[in-house]
């Protein structure tokens, strides 16, 4: 795709798609990318750790957070829980509910892969010059920027 000058954008929604499509590729692909080459933690289960940071959750919160079934997270939960990295315990307040925890095995887990992932972008990055790395950088913080609106 050829790149229009800056200045001859427009902010309609028809002239945004070229880049809305490059932006949303690129991401897709490094994201697919890096989670490829970092088997430190399978991405599903890595994924799961990551919400559970947040606190404590049921199932049935993280099949929803995750659009997954609730089967499909039940077993990545069991999963984890055979790893020693969450832990459930029953909801005082409710007996049929149970709530997942990280473990500290989990946290150090968690820590680990992200480790991992960061290392591996960023030995994508070391043939990039410091104004391609400058702007890569400011891209991705316009990223999050809009993202988080």
């Amino acid at each position: 795709m050829t790149a229009r000058p800056v200045e001859t954008l427009t902010t309609t929604t028809a002239d945004l798609i070229p880049i809305a499509r490059e932006v949303r590729l690129a991401a897709q692909s490094l994201a697919r990318h890096v989670k490829d080459h970092t088997p430190s933690l399978a991405p599903h289960l890595f994924t799961v750790l990551a919400w559970l940071e947040e606190g404590p959750a049921t199932a049935g919160d993280l099949a929803s957070r995750e659009r997954v079934s609730a089967p499909s997270m039940s077993k990545s939960v069991s999963e984890l829980e055979e790893r020693g990295l969450v832990s459930r315990t029953v909801d005082p307040h409710d007996a049929r509910q149970k709530f997942v925890s990280l473990t500290a095995a989990g946290k150090r887990a968690l820590q680990q892969g992200r480790k991992d992932r960061d290392r591996y972008t960023a030995a994508l990055l070391v043939d990039c010059t410091p104004d391609e790395l400058a702007d890569l950088l400011r891209g991705a913080q316009l990223i999050r920027k809009v993202v988080e609106k």
